[in-house]
């Protein structure tokens, strides 16, 4: 929690951690509940899941330190992007390129690149030495017969090749249809002062499907109403994107990397 991890910063004096956006959002809610401070911090870097540029300004300022954006996974060995240290504080950021000898393809769903591979969204392939060829005690290889590595990932590269996840190709959520991307509704939500967590998932729906469920854990000693967190998104995001129902709870369901559990929100309040 917050509070072990000031006191172990603190007694170490460490200059450079790792850690998930739930990490430093705990360290800072800590911080700020009792009026603390930690100066040893010189380099953060953050993975693991999308990180608000709201979250990234707040660990700028309260920290002083720099701040990089990151992405990878286990089967990569395991960085598969980073931002430069070079990065201007308070720049609306995504996952920096990849490393030297990695290489990224964006697909469509059915595998087939996508003909314009800038500026466009599609899943994400990797290939190189530190991926993955296979899983231990499977028989097929984790790879298809060109050596890409599906991640499972959604993501768009800009015009210098640099890398922006936008979510899992499992939690988007399809409603009448047509397909929702509930990262894109988490950023905007997860970006209000009142906000400290933020989930969107799919819940089954008689007429439609599947419609957004929003989960919302509201910020230390904040309040927010349905009318003010559905106004944030008007404008935004279509209007059918827009969660009819909105679930409060005190504390978001963790998995052991620190990341918002959606299976279990799933397992709650998925069905209709």
């Amino acid at each position: 929690d917050g509070a072990s991890l000031s006191r172990l910063i603190d007694r170490h004096q460490v200059t450079v951690a790792v850690g998930v956006p739930t990490v430093w959002l705990g360290l800072l809610d800590h911080l700020d509940a009792v009026g603390g401070e930690t100066h040893s911090l010189e380099r953060i870097i953050i993975g693991g899941s999308s990180c608000p540029d709201s979250l990234l300004r707040r660990m700028e300022d309260r920290f002083g330190a720099t701040v990089q954006t990151s992405w990878g996974m286990t089967e990569l060995s395991p960085l598969g992007a980073i931002s430069p240290r070079s990065s201007q504080p308070g720049a609306a950021r995504g996952s920096g390129r990849p490393p030297l000898g990695l290489d990224l393809l964006l697909t469509d769903a059915d595998g087939v690149a996508l003909p314009e591979q800038r500026n466009a969204v599609g899943h994400l392939k990797v290939k190189g030495q530190s991926v993955v060829n296979a899983y231990f005690g499977a028989d097929a290889p984790a790879v298809d017969a060109d050596g890409w590595f599906d991640t499972g990932d959604l993501a768009t590269l800009d015009d210098a090749g640099n890398l922006t996840l936008a979510g899992r190709s499992k939690d988007l959520i399809k409603s009448g249809g047509e397909w929702i991307n509930p990262v894109e509704i988490e950023e905007i939500v997860g970006a209000l002062p009142s906000v400290g967590l933020v989930a969107v998932i799919g819940r089954a729906d008689p007429k439609w499907g599947e419609r957004p469920l929003m989960v919302i854990e509201p910020a230390r000693g904040q309040e927010i109403n349905d009318a003010d967190l559905k106004a944030s998104l008007k404008g935004q995001v279509a209007d059918w994107w827009i969660p009819e129902r909105i679930v409060r709870v005190e504390t978001m369901p963790l998995a052991a990397t620190g990341k918002i559990n959606k299976t279990v929100l799933r397992a709650t309040y998925g069905a209709a």
